[in-house]
């Protein structure tokens, strides 16, 4: 199921170049892919070594700790440990894995991969042209260079997804619902994951939480799964219009 799941989360187009064009340097020079899979190896190590530390021997712990990162980043929503009694810094991580979520181009939700990859260089060109302000920066993916366009309307995205959480966290906390299940409800509808923490954990779900906070959350899942700009287009009387 774990590798079900890892393949479910990678750019599917990818794939097609792995086992059908047997092309495997194009599929391991991706530098989305690359990062994903750093990113779930960091996690599951980290993990591991936390649930080591708590009794678990060591087989357990590695497959415990890859599947439930698995299954949050690709958005699969399975679980096989309550992960909501394991310590507060494996928590902490897999509340951070589901805002990249998986990679463009696969099942999996979040802002993808690719978008955080892109958001991690544009703060890096940042920080050198505050060193050298007369520097002309090229962001780059792989080899293609990225159009000014394409990265301002990535960053608004990410911008926009952010307000949005915090709107809908907002109004949730205001229902009175503890701040750990509204920060996790909130992202795990948005980014499509299923269990959260809190009363909304892998052995809770959203059945007690009040109507209010059940149309709430159903919104993020809509605009989540429509990536926000959608959903407001959609919602513009002016579209309907044309």
């Amino acid at each position: 199921m774990i590798v079900f799941m890892l393949l479910a989360g990678i750019n599917f187009a990818r794939q097609h170049q792995l086992w059908v064009e047997r092309r495997p340097g194009k599929f391991f020079s991706d530098v989305e892919i690359r990062a994903f899979l750093v990113l779930t190896a960091a996690a599951t190590f980290v993990i591991a070594l936390v649930l080591l530390r708590e009794g678990y021997d060591l087989e357990r712990a590695f497959r415990a700790s890859l599947f439930q990162v698995a299954a949050i980043a690709t958005s699969t929503g399975f679980a096989t440990d309550d992960f909501e009694a394991w310590p507060p810094l494996p928590q902490l991580l897999l509340l951070a894995l589901m805002f990249p979520g998986g990679c463009s181009g696969s099942t999996a939700g979040g802002l993808k991969v690719s978008r955080i990859v892109l958001l991690s260089q544009v703060v890096r060109r940042e920080f050198r042209r505050m060193v050298e302000r007369r520097g002309v920066f090229a962001i780059r993916m792989g080899d293609h260079v990225i159009d000014e366009g394409v990265i301002q309307n990535v960053l608004n995205l990410i911008y926009f997804s952010f307000l949005f959480n915090m709107a809908a966290c907002l109004l949730l906390a205001a229902m009175g619902i503890d701040i750990l299940t509204s920060i996790s409800a909130v992202a795990a509808c948005m980014f499509n994951i299923g269990p959260g923490l809190g009363s909304v954990g892998p052995m809770d779900n959203y059945g007690h939480l009040p109507a209010a906070a059940k149309w709430v959350l159903t919104a993020c899942m809509i605009a989540g799964r429509l990536e926000f700009f959608t959903a407001i287009v959609v919602f513009t009387p002016s579209f309907w219009r044309r």
